[in-house]
């Protein structure tokens, strides 16, 4: 139970292999077996060489498949599998039910995908007991009501509440008290720490770090030399020190992402990748925010500081990468690049809505719906490894050169 003098009023959740686990419960033949969702247009095996799979059930999980795997390869490590493809608009409508049923006990509500949030029960603990008797109660309605399993995490932060998530997975239930950081938290590898990229996990094991307690314990001086500002963040979130709050997706205008070259570019191709990589960011950031926007803004400053923005208003909002892109693209299209060049570009959504971070999808267009699976399947292995550790083919090239 939790002690007098702590009070730990952060809930984490996440719906255990939401997706495999929606398909499973529908499908009572499937429960039990190793179940892939994704990359295929239909229940057969037909397109098994295209896509990538979106979610895994825990039996699959023993094969060593994950999210982001190539569907051929896990079709490879478990051929006699279950493959489904992707039912979005049936997985939205679940998440909505799990996000009404934690939001009858606190509107502090931080989403951070279809699957997963924070609550932040301070003050409601008059109304429905402590955030251990919330997240028991949350846990058994969405059992009875949804037909689903969630895992919890409780703690007196968001960092340690999301660790704790992943320590008592699945079906979990894990109550991290402060006292007990140093037991539970610096044993466990890196990877296991939220806010530490695929990137920094490797120049911290070259210099001999592999556990969170060595990087709690490593003096400030040494981290800044080897990781800069970041390092100081770092070691504090080692230690189970995080100040962020439950943060309520707020309404905004406009979400915009801009680049200003060094030198005036006056290639096209060099302008493209640059959207593309724009495109990337806006959309990520949109979706993580939970909004859609239905107006796409290219913006280019030309070397005599001449600024021009074009726009397209979409009938539908959206927040997918590719559409955005291409919206720019056709923009782009339209303007003839001066000869001096261009020294700033950006894109901007706009007229936004905001979706909880959910989607309606086109259930008629197939091709766009396999986009929304990739997307998602991205922002998921960029939540866990960072944002730059997946990126397109086309900007290899140039990030090697910027590199």
């Amino acid at each position: 139970m939790m002690s007098d003098n702590h009070r730990l009023p952060i809930i984490h959740l996440d719906l255990d292999a939401f997706f495999a686990s929606v398909e499973q419960r529908d499908n009572p033949i499937h429960q039990g077996k190793p179940l892939i969702v994704g990359g295929i247009s239909d229940g057969g095996r037909g397109n098994l060489q295209r896509g990538v799979v979106c979610a895994a059930s825990y039996e699959a999980r023993k094969y060593g498949i994950y999210a982001g795997m190539p569907i051929w390869e896990a079709h490879q490590k478990c051929p006699k599998g279950v493959f489904l493809p992707a039912r979005l608009n049936k997985y939205i409508k679940e998440s909505r039910k799990f996000f009404q049923i934690c939001s009858d006990y606190t509107p502090l509500i931080e989403p951070l995908g279809l699957d997963e949030l924070f609550l932040d029960i301070s003050g409601c603990e008059a109304l429905f007991g402590s955030s251990e008797i919330i997240a028991k109660k949350i846990k058994e309605r969405v059992n009875q009501e949804l037909g689903l399993k969630v895992s919890a995490g409780i703690a007196q932060n968001k960092l340690l509440a999301k660790i704790a998530t992943n320590l008592g997975k699945p079906d979990g239930f894990f109550t991290l008290y402060p006292e007990d950081v140093p037991k539970i938290l610096y044993p466990l590898p890196l990877s296991s720490l939220w806010g530490i990229g695929k990137k920094t996990e490797e120049r911290l094991k070259k210099s001999g770090i592999y556990l969170i307690g060595q990087l709690a314990q490593i003096p400030e001086p040494v981290l800044e030399n080897l990781l800069g500002k970041n390092g100081k963040r770092l070691k504090l979130l080692a230690q189970g020190l995080d100040n962020s709050s439950v943060t309520i997706p707020t309404s905004k205008k406009s979400i915009s992402k801009e680049t200003t070259f060094s030198a005036n570019i006056t290639e096209r191709n060099i302008l493209i990748k640059e959207l593309l990589k724009l495109s990337q960011e806006v959309g990520y950031y949109a979706r993580k925010e939970g909004y859609q926007g239905r107006t796409v803004t290219l913006k280019l400053r030309f070397h005599n500081f001449t600024t021009l923005n074009k726009s397209i208003t979409l009938e539908n909002p959206t927040h997918i990468d590719e559409n955005i892109f291409k919206i720019a693209l056709k923009l782009l299209d339209k303007i003839k690049i001066k000869k001096g060049g261009v020294r700033l570009l950006g894109i901007k959504l706009s007229n936004l809505t905001c979706s909880n971070q959910l989607i309606q999808l086109n259930l008629l267009n197939n091709k766009e719906n396999k986009w929304v699976q990739l997307t998602y399947t991205l922002d998921r292995l960029r939540e866990k490894y960072g944002f730059t550790a997946i990126t397109r083919a086309t900007l290899l090239e140039q990030e090697k050169i910027e590199d």
